[in-house]
């Protein structure tokens, strides 16, 4: 079997792709046994019933809390991603996507929302063979978050063939303009790597920030038919900062209705100093005057100081899902509450 899946020529697919490159640390022919013989006794019919896929997410969820790296580097925190998910409410048939995936939590919390409400897509209403195969795709740039996250869907009935390992800011990127109905993700930040330009052709600033650049590509990749909506996790310099940035935001104000924008906690994340927002948009159907009122929720200001002892929760987003009975209207860019 070891041998079948070390060789190209023979494993195909997800699983080639899972254990290619694959690095053991088994010394002595007892231990390889051991475990061989330990994953022989395992029910795996039961295994995966009673919930092995969310039993990796949560391997995957504490080693990223254990580590500086790793990880962690392309960990969004549960809790945030289940907020965003059913503020954005996806649907059957839609498709949905992450560009800059790591382990696939998006799409994975995306699936498990709509199983909750399609009787684990019995319900006569959904294309089951069209959610498993279709409905949820990303890209990820990291070897070893890719392989993991063809694992994480593999072990949530999800296949992976429309998880591709690549650059989005790249000329892949552009086979992905107007497509998805829904995009749920949190951005790498900082820099293109070594100061390298992106070569996505779709991003007509061309700025070296790649939040920026990834931002240009979300609201490209969705369809103008109508009903395409976003919900990306950002910093706060692509709120606020001048030039390309600027640029950007006009750009995305004229194509998008950006209606919320909702400012994280401070230690959300682990990257140091970095205060972050997440931004909620519909991709209008023309090209100019999309939007005409922001709606800003404070959840920053005279908030606990996060961190293990106090992780965030669900709980402290409650508030902000309720939502307004009524959207700001008029032509005021900017509006404003605060947590109670």
């Amino acid at each position: 079997m070891l041998d079948t899946l070390g060789d190209p020529a023979k494993a195909q697919g997800t699983v080639q792709q899972i254990y290619e490159n694959a690095q053991t640390n088994i010394d002595h022919p007892s231990n390889l046994q051991k475990i061989i013989k330990t994953i022989d006794a395992l029910d795996w019919y039961s295994a995966k019933t009673e919930g092995l896929g969310d039993l990796y997410e949560g391997l995957l969820e504490k080693n990223a809390g254990e580590k500086k790296s790793g990880a962690g580097q392309y960990f969004t925190p549960r809790a945030l991603i289940n907020v965003m998910v059913r503020c954005i409410d996806p649907k059957p048939g839609e498709v949905c996507n992450d560009p800059a995936c790591g382990t696939f939590g998006f799409m994975i919390a995306a699936d498990h929302y709509l199983r909750d409400k399609y009787d684990n897509y019995y319900d006569k209403r959904v294309d089951a063979e069209f959610q498993r195969n279709k409905a949820f795709t990303g890209v990820e740039l990291v070897r070893d978050a890719y392989r993991l996250a063809l694992m994480n869907a593999t072990l949530h009935d999800i296949s992976g063939e429309n998880i591709f390992m690549g650059d989005t800011l790249s000329s892949l990127g552009e086979s992905f303009m107007e497509k998805y109905d829904v995009v749920l993700t949190n951005p790498p930040f900082g820099t293109k790597k070594g100061g390298e330009r992106p070569t996505h052709k779709s991003s007509p600033t061309s700025p070296l920030n790649k939040q920026l650049n990834f931002l240009q590509h979300i609201y490209r990749s969705m369809h103008r038919r109508g009903g395409a909506r976003a919900a990306v996790v950002l910093p706060d310099n692509v709120l606020f900062t001048g030039g390309d940035g600027q640029k950007v935001r006009a750009d995305l104000m004229d194509k998008c209705n950006l209606h919320t924008v909702l400012r994280l906690p401070g230690k959300t994340f682990d990257y140091a100093g970095v205060q972050t927002n997440v931004l909620f948009f519909d991709r209008g159907k023309t090209e100019k005057g999309n939007t005409r009122a922001v709606w800003f929720y404070d959840l920053r200001s005279d908030m606990v100081s996060f961190g293990k002892r106090t992780p965030l929760t669900e709980a402290h987003f409650a508030d902000f899902e309720k939502k307004p009975t009524t959207r700001p209207t008029g032509t005021h860019t900017r509006t404003y509450a605060s947590h109670t």
